[in-house]
């Protein structure tokens, strides 16, 4: 009998570990989903303004005008830019029922009177979410050498460096951003440490990385033990540094030595 609970209660352990390793796998994938998204959205606003939003304009996140790319534009009719960010309005709009494509609201209060917010559905990490917060986990690289820039958005040729290596918008761990609020990394201030316990870092939830759209719309998982050196290089869009894939670096990702980037390219 005792043979038998054990192997029961082994098994019931081990059910419950596949579980959660399930779990984090799905919010994972969910993550990086959005995160497509997201860099979709990025390209489209691209393709019709004929530049990427800036990182705030005239006081207002690019994330209020990323909305209609991500078929939300019910959200930003209702906004009012001619109002801070954080006005009674706008704040209370953050909760407000409204519609997305197929009809079904994006906020508001359900059936059980929670009041979700429109950033548990689009801007908060499926591992951290919170239905009641209006927190985003989704930041955009922000510097004069990096995607984002406070005044003015960069066009795609304004991007030298490999667009499949340089960053545009990574995660964040924190919950002390709104998403309507015009804040996001500050790629000359911010540690180029993944996971620090510093604010200011591209950090994660996720124990196989943290999640990155690059500046071609691409995602991948940044491994968190990312050289600074490499981080750095990957924030940068005209650095010049040139970044390679390599699974058996530290990180997955490691700069190219000078023998590499001399060499003569190999036909196909």
């Amino acid at each position: 009998m005792t043979f038998v609970v054990v192997l029961f209660v082994g098994g019931a352990g081990l059910c419950s570990s596949l579980l959660m390793q399930w779990r984090e796998k799905a919010r994972s994938v969910e993550c990086a989903n959005r995160l497509k998204q997201i860099g979709l959205a990025l390209h489209n606003y691209h393709d019709t303004f004929g530049m990427f939003p800036p990182a705030q304009m005239i006081g207002h996140s690019w994330r209020v005008r990323l909305m209609p790319f991500i078929e939300q534009s019910a959200f930003i009719e209702r906004y009012r830019f001619d109002e801070p960010w954080d006005s009674n309005w706008n704040h209370e709009l953050e909760t407000k029922p409204g519609p997305d494509k197929t009809g079904k609201l994006r906020g508001g209060e359900d059936e059980t009177g929670i009041r979700y917010s429109v950033a548990y559905h689009w801007w908060q990490c499926p591992r951290d979410r919170d239905a009641t917060s209006p927190h985003t986990n989704y930041l955009m690289l922000v510097g004069p050498h990096a995607f984002g820039r406070q005044e003015g958005g960069i066009k795609l040729n304004d991007i030298t460096d490999d667009h499949a290596t340089t960053i545009a918008v990574a995660e964040i761990a924190s919950h002390e951003i709104d998403w309507l609020e015009p804040k996001d990394f500050d790629g000359e201030t911010m540690s180029m440490l993944l996971n620090d316990p510093s604010p200011m870092s591209l950090s994660s939830r996720h124990p196989t990385g943290v999640w990155v759209v690059f500046c071609d719309g691409s995602v991948d998982a940044l491994s968190p033990d990312l050289p600074p050196e490499v981080l750095k290089a990957m924030i940068t869009i005209d650095g010049g540094e040139k970044i390679v894939r390599d699974d058996s670096a530290l990180g997955r990702y490691r700069l190219a030595n000078v023998a590499e980037e001399s060499a003569p390219k190999q036909p196909e």
